[in-house]
């Protein structure tokens, strides 16, 4: 050792005669360096250029010993690589735990809305329409067929089913306007609803008139006329079969139509039904083959019905009475908007001219 370097205490004297020559060698080294040191550094450290100067002046310090690791550097290694992980390390985990349940909350609320809104839409009603002027035929879930006359709506549940795969414990449809049915047997009732009645059927053919406006003159004049609705009255009329005829409101009081040709009428949701009468299909059923008809029906009655089949528009004159006195016609084959107009202002002694939208019907000058 040099002279500017404090001898060693004797208790590392007596420490360095249990090592090795190589180890006592570099232990006097560092001694030696470790003597030659100037005060404390008031910056921070650099071990790496420390190191670098330690070995660059003492390379025996850099070789590898004999039993492969470098003294008094072994088990400070040893340490570090046995030391825990930090704990801190682990939360990332835990959070990715939270975030695969948010996932999995997240998409199952979103199955079950999509599961929602597919039941709300099926449980939406199939509506059919057949616009003034034209005419369609719907098939209806249980093969029964239902022909729509123009200015029709028929509406019914999908599938004529309460849920999916589940059966309604009827087939009910809902009828605005006139609709020919020839309904399939079924071990479910049928039944046609309307404004002012209910029409139960099982396996029959016939028609059912849901018309503004429908209720027929000679009907005025009975005993539940104060529940009559013009706005709502339904006729039907039986062409094969047997139905049950109802109002609305009070289904207990039934007419059953058994013969062919039988006809009832309701005249509004509280209204008795008539009692069955005789009458000619002919007229019911005209509009199927596209042909014309009305059987004792109040003047604004028929133009409506006009209207509807020709898409027209058709006015009454003020110089116009009697509006609700009855009016019959018959056209078996399809007829021209014009030659019924021409053939119902002969009878009833009025003229029409056209207008910019269909035409206008007017009272004929006196003398004529």
């Amino acid at each position: 050792m040099s002279n500017d370097t404090p001898s060693l205490p004797d208790f590392l004297e007596e420490r360095l005669q249990e090592e090795s020559p190589e180890g006592r060698s570099s232990l006097g080294a560092v001694w030696e360096l470790l003597g030659g040191a100037d005060a404390p550094a008031t910056e921070e450290a650099d071990p790496d250029a420390a190191w670098d100067a330690l070995t660059e002046a003492h390379p025996e310090l850099d070789a590898t010993p004999a039993n492969g690791t470098a003294s008094g550097t072994a088990p400070r290694a040893k340490q570090t690589e046995a030391a825990p992980k930090s704990r801190r390390r682990q939360r990332p985990a835990r959070r990715s735990r939270r975030a695969h349940s948010w996932r999995v909350a997240m998409g199952l609320a979103v199955a079950t809305l999509v599961l929602a809104g597919g039941l709300w839409l099926w449980r939406q009603p199939v509506t059919i329409t057949a616009p003034p002027g034209q005419q369609r035929t719907a098939a209806l879930p249980d093969g029964s067929t239902a022909h729509l006359n123009s200015g029709t709506t028929l509406t019914y549940r999908r599938g004529f089913q309460s849920w999916p795969f589940v059966d309604a414990a009827r087939r009910a449809v809902e009828l605005g306007g006139e609709a020919f049915f020839e309904v399939e047997d079924g071990d479910r009732p049928f039944l046609i609803e309307t404004a002012s009645a209910e029409v139960a059927v099982t396996g029959t053919r016939f028609n059912v008139r849901a018309r503004p406006g429908n209720a027929r003159p000679e009907n005025a004049d009975r005993d539940d006329a104060r529940s009559a609705d013009p706005a709502a009255a339904t006729e039907v009329t039986l062409v094969a079969g047997r139905v049950e005829v109802a109002a609305r409101t009070r289904p207990e009081r039934r007419v059953v139509l058994s013969e062919p040709g039988a006809r009832s009428q309701v005249a509004g949701p509280d209204a008795t039904p008539t009692p069955p009468e005789r009458a000619a299909p002919k007229y019911a059923l005209a509009w199927r083959n596209g042909g014309f008809a009305a059987q004792a029906r109040p003047l604004t009655s028929v133009l409506q019905d006009l209207e509807r089949r020709f898409d027209a528009t058709l006015r009454l004159h003020d110089s116009v009475e009697e509006t609700r006195a009855p009016v019959s016609l018959y056209y078996p084959e399809a007829p021209d908007l014009e030659t019924i107009l021409h053939d119902l202002c002969a009878a009833r002694n009025l003229n029409y001219r056209p207008t910019s939208r269909g035409f206008e019907l007017f009272a004929a000058p006196a003398g004529r």
